[in-house]
């Protein structure tokens, strides 16, 4: 509190919301992207969006086919599933496993609970696994395979515009379901529910409760602990750092 007012301690924020969430006054507001993203598609340069598995839940019996109609009617050049990059990290997690490169390994796409590990739990951040979010991954795939293009996240996760900033040129912005949905809605431009399930991934899984686990081939010399929520996370931090 300064004068008053409540401020964020940008050293000490892991971008959860909360703040956002429960503020009585509606004093905080979330950055909107969309004239960013705008600005892409009027660049000229091919656009792409990786479309976060949790698409599912946001809009229940459409298809990433029928999101790609709508998002290709706003001028982006075609819609992929951020899976394919989760298949990605979930690999590269197996691989360490398998190799035995670490004893205990924290395992983590999300960036709230990575700034967490940063910036308040710094002896546990040796058994941070090295690996990128699938956001990152599937980026970076994206751009390897259509040089020249830009990449567009949308997800439910306001976090994501930090990391996007944080790790420059892989990501080139970030909007959130929210913000998407008023761009639609801006346009007159309806998403179709085709009421169909589609192929999934096995790594879509991984916005869910132990979805890391779910998707990958476990290795019986390790045990595997699913833990959710920032309150559990730091309970399970502490406990690593005390040598538990």
């Amino acid at each position: 509190m300064t004068d008053d007012q409540a401020h964020i301690i940008h050293d000490e924020c892991i971008l959860c919301g909360e703040c956002y969430v429960i503020c009585p006054q509606n004093a905080k507001q979330i950055r909107n992207d969309v004239d960013s993203a705008k600005a892409l598609i009027n660049s000229g340069s091919p656009v792409f969006v990786s479309l976060a598995p949790s698409y599912a839940a946001k809009y229940p019996g459409s298809t990433i086919n029928d999101i790609a109609a709508a998002l290709k009617a706003l001028g982006f050049t075609d819609v992929f599933e951020t899976a394919i990059g989760a298949e990605i990290v979930k690999k590269e997690y197996e691989r360490i496993i398998q190799n035995h490169e670490q004893n205990l390994i924290i395992s983590t796409c999300c960036h709230s609970v990575n700034a967490l590990v940063e910036r308040h739990f710094e002896n546990a951040l040796k058994y941070l696994a090295n690996v990128v979010s699938p956001m990152q991954a599937h980026g970076m795939k994206i751009k390897k395979e259509y040089p020249g293009s830009k990449v567009v996240f949308i997800g439910p996760c306001i976090s994501k515009k930090k990391e996007a900033e944080k790790y420059e040129g892989i990501i080139d912005t970030v909007l959130t379901f929210d913000e998407l949905d008023q761009w639609l809605s801006d346009q007159n431009v309806s998403i179709p529910n085709s009421g169909e399930t589609g192929n999934k991934h096995r790594s879509n899984f991984f916005p869910t409760s132990g979805g890391i686990l779910k998707s990958m081939d476990l290795n019986p010399d390790f045990n595997y602990i699913v833990i959710d929520g920032v309150e559990k996370c730091m309970a399970a931090l502490q406990d690593i750092e005390a040598g538990n």
